[in-house]
């Protein structure tokens, strides 16, 4: 008993010191809370606006490709190299969670003035895109051989279809060459600076529509309008790594030697779930094409992806304001600022419906007559459509900002497992009621899955940040019963 006794006020005593420890550290942080917290807001702002300005100039270069692109191609080539995209950019589940990975691990690691652990972790995802990339060349070629290729993309023609299979390789490997470069907007984002990345899409997306301009006077074939829409945006991203890693942040250039196995599990030890998750958001965004081709044809996908475009206008607006956030979830939770995650969490969702919302009814009431001019006559969508789809963007929209959030607090699980389910009832309902209902199947389908991925994940996403605050609570009442 006198041991058992003299255990306890060891206990207690530790306990106090533990506990006013704490108390001291919770009363350094509110010291240096506030200016972090300006700062962090400034740079999601300073990011966000940029992401609105690329959006900007994003949608007048897209008013002005897509019709410049039928007039050129034609409705079935564009279709074509559209259908092939989303082909090709299933490529993207080799990504294999580095990306989000690398943002969470620079972003916790900058947050606590760890700087040589962020440059391991950028030196390392470079090696792995690098091997990645080398994985991704090989494979295009053998997809670019295989015999079913122009089955799947519905085409009947023996001319196009030979047409598609050097569309495959090229894009393929330019995919592969922009992988090499894919640590460097990353990392940008993980430094909260992704306003450079936005500025480098911006240029790769204006010399390409110039040089569409002078093509559409004097022509050119598929594969050399591949090659003024890809070439473009991959030499941007170039010259944003040599100014980004040579000059504003030498100390994180990658460096062979910093690359290692141990920082490799730690990313994919993070980016295992977000892996999934990544391939169930490729499933959801380049599936309709390939649905719409094999089922209706090349033309076809021109006839939904023309409407679609000016609705994913408005989904990329939502999500570029809301992105540039996830660093700075991460950040504010390896600093114990959960308040402020909460309050910005509920902002941005309300911002994303009034943006969805409204814009979306101004589509559907406005649309035929506009998309009918703006294609000049090629596409012109039924009402329906225009209201499936305004219906779709809206939720898959708001599934985008909780998805921000659920990464951005360390939930990958849960949003992997979720948004997984929502991609399987997406693919499998699309392609079931397309027959039945044509394209007007494809929103509907979406507005269905992603329906179900709100309901769950926007009260879980809430339901973990009252827990946080409230064991917050705990510990300083605790503190404070001690002193």
């Amino acid at each position: 008993m006198p041991e058992a006794g003299r255990g306890n006020g060891v206990g207690l005593k530790l306990g106090s010191q533990r506990a006013t420890r704490l108390l001291q550290s919770d009363q350094n942080k509110a010291l240096v809370c506030p200016p972090r917290l300006h700062l962090r807001d400034r740079q999601a702002i300073k990011t966000a606006a940029a992401g609105l300005l690329v959006q900007a100039v994003g949608c007048a270069s897209r008013l002005a490709i897509i019709p410049l692109s039928l007039a050129l191609l034609g409705p079935e080539q564009y279709g074509l190299w559209l259908a092939v995209g989303s082909l090709i950019a299933w490529g993207g589940v080799a990504d294999l969670g580095l990306t989000p990975g690398l943002v969470n691990l620079v972003a916790s690691a900058c947050g606590r003035e760890d700087r040589l652990s962020a440059r391991r972790y950028i030196s390392t995802a470079l090696g792995a895109y690098a091997v990645l990339a080398g994985v991704l060349f090989v494979g295009f070629i053998l997809v670019s051989h295989w015999q079913a290729v122009p089955s799947l993309l519905g085409i009947r023609a023996p001319e196009l279809a030979a047409r598609a299979r050097q569309l495959v390789a090229l894009c393929g490997a330019l995919f592969a060459l922009s992988s090499l470069t894919r640590v460097i907007p990353t990392a940008c984002i993980a430094l909260q600076e992704g306003y450079y990345g936005a500025w480098s899409q911006i240029s790769g997306t204006v010399v390409s529509l110039a040089v569409l301009v002078v093509l559409t006077k004097t022509g050119a074939s598929l594969i050399t309008y591949a090659l003024v829409m890809g070439l473009p945006p991959l030499l941007a991203q170039i010259g944003l790594g040599a100014y980004f890693f040579g000059k504003r942040h030498r100390d994180l250039r990658p460096r062979a030697g910093d690359s290692n196995l141990s920082s490799l599990r730690e990313l994919w030890g993070v980016g295992g779930w977000l892996t999934l998750h990544q391939a169930a958001n490729l499933a959801v965004l380049y599936s309709a094409n390939l649905i719409i081709a094999n089922r209706l044809g090349p033309a076809a996908v021109t006839q939904y992806s023309v409407p679609y475009a000016v609705f994913a206008v408005l989904i990329s607006v939502a999500y570029y304001t809301v992105s540039p956030y996830l660093p700075a979830y991460a950040d504010a939770l390896a600093r114990g600022d959960v308040a402020w995650i909460r309050r910005r969490a509920r902002q941005t969702l309300a911002l994303t419906v009034m943006v969805l919302g409204g814009g979306g009814a101004l589509l559907a009431i406005a649309g035929q007559e506009g998309i009918r001019l703006w294609s000049a006559g090629h596409v012109t969508p039924t009402l329906g459509l225009l209201i499936g789809l305004a219906c779709f963007s809206l939720l898959k929209a708001c599934s985008n900002t909780t998805g921000v959030l659920l990464v951005g607090l360390g939930l990958v699980r849960f949003a992997a497992c979720v948004y997984s389910s929502v991609a399987l009832i997406y693919v499998t309902t699309a392609w079931l009621s397309v027959r039945w209902l044509g394209l007007l199947g494809l929103p509907v389908a979406g507005a269905v899955a992603h329906a179900l991925d709100v309901g769950l994940s926007v009260p879980y996403a809430f339901k973990q940040l009252r827990v946080k605050i409230r064991s917050g609570f705990m510990v300083a009442e605790a503190c404070r019963s001690v002193t």
